[in-house]
Formats: C-alpha cells, structure tokens, sequence
C-alpha cells in the first residue's frame, strides 16, 4: 500500500515498478490512510510506504496507528527532511526512510528485504480450532464438530472461516475476504463471498441452531464473526 499524494510520484512508480509480482495499491490521503489501517484489509499487505507531508496531516500519524496495529513493514517517503527527521520516524516505528527523488528499483530491493526479513523471523502458524457458539472449529482438517456430529468444509469455506475468525468481533469488508480467501479483487457484481457464507451458515445451524447466527451481516461492508471462543 502507498499512502502518497503527489500524482507524479505515484505515475513513477506506476510505470517503473518492474516486478510482475508485487501489486501496488493507492491512498492520497491521511482520512483514507487511517480508514484503510484501522480496517482488516491491513493484515492483507505485505509492506507499506507513507509520505511524511500529505495534504491533509502528517504521515507520521499514519505510522503511529499502523505500528499500534501491526508488525507490518513500513517505509516513510519524505522531500525534505534531515538526520533528526529520518530519527523521529524511526523513533515512531519506521523500518527504513527514503528522500525524494529516489530511485525505484532501489525502493523495490528496500521493500523485498523487509518482507523476506519479516518471513524469516515469523513462527510458523500453530493448528487453528476455535470454537463458534457451540461448535468446534478445526481450519486444519476443515471440519465442524458439535458433540458426534461432523460438517466437512471445503478449502474455500475453511479459508473464509479463517478469515472471519481472524477479525472476530470487527467487521470484515468484502475485500478483505476476496482477498485473502479467494486472491483477487472483489468485484460488487460477484455474489461469490454470499453464497459461500450462506453455505457457512447452513453447515453451522445444521450442528446446532444457538450458533447458527454467528456470522453476523453489515450491510454495505461485509461481515462480522461472533460469539468466538480460542481453543
């Protein structure tokens, strides 16, 4: 994600990004900066790159909330600014500092490092069972239990679960889950994400009524997991 609101800057990287791999995604604002970090989309990200003076406030209120949230990379962009101001970001939670003009195939190396740095120092991910309501919940072996009865999920619906329960108590956008569950952008016309939460449902009032409405819908956003319990 690059928080940026100079246009020439953003065409640059735009056109001179040259790695296939990466997917560059565009805010201008700290308004959507902060909508965007206090989302569940963040987790969805593998880096991000913040310019220190936007039009409207400061990038470095921007850092701040993302440190608060999230072990994520971040990477401040500035015009001007000396060796106390690369310090205060640092300070704040910056993991590197870049001065315009710069060069983008220099970016691109910062921003592959931190993220194989970030890998290199994760844990790997412990089996993932929780309970929804009643019901117990096994991401690993794809399946729900509710006392001798078992419901099998699909890998989807395991993924879609996963991320649910990932934001449990939050609302989950439609983008986030299109992105992390099915790997694409959400599109409005795909009724994709519904019918699988539909399914979900389904599988989860059929082991038990009580818990059945867990998976709350928020018209115009998505949707929220509740009533969670970790095992």
């Amino acid at each position: 994600m690059i928080i940026e609101d100079q246009r020439d800057v953003v065409e640059m990287l735009q056109l001179s990004w040259a790695d296939s791999r990466d997917r560059l995604d565009y805010l201008a604002t700290v308004k959507q900066g902060n909508r965007f970090i206090h989302s569940n989309e963040l987790a969805s990200y593998d880096c991000i790159l913040i310019d220190i003076n936007l039009q409207d406030g400061s990038g470095l209120e921007l850092l701040r909330e993302a440190r608060s949230r999230s072990d994520v990379p971040i990477i401040m962009i500035s015009g001007a600014g000396d060796a106390d101001s690369r310090a205060d970001a640092i300070s704040v939670g910056a993991d590197d500092y870049v001065m315009k003009p710069f060069s983008v195939k220099e970016l691109r190396a910062r921003v592959h490092r931190l993220h194989e740095a970030r890998l290199s120092r994760s844990t790997p991910r412990q089996s993932l069972t929780f309970k929804i309501g009643n019901i117990n919940c096994d991401i690993e072996h794809l399946s729900l239990d509710f006392g001798d009865t078992r419901r099998l999920l699909t890998a989807l619906e395991g993924r879609i679960l996963q991320v649910l329960y990932e934001g449990a108590g939050k609302d989950c956008p439609k983008s986030c889950i299109a992105r992390q569950a099915l790997f694409r952008e959400h599109d409005p016309r795909d009724k994709t994400i519904d019918v699988y939460i539909n399914r979900l449902r389904g599988k989860l009032a059929e082991l038990d009524a009580a818990s059945g409405g867990a998976i709350k819908t928020i018209r115009g956003v998505g949707y929220r997991l509740s009533d969670i319990h970790q095992q």
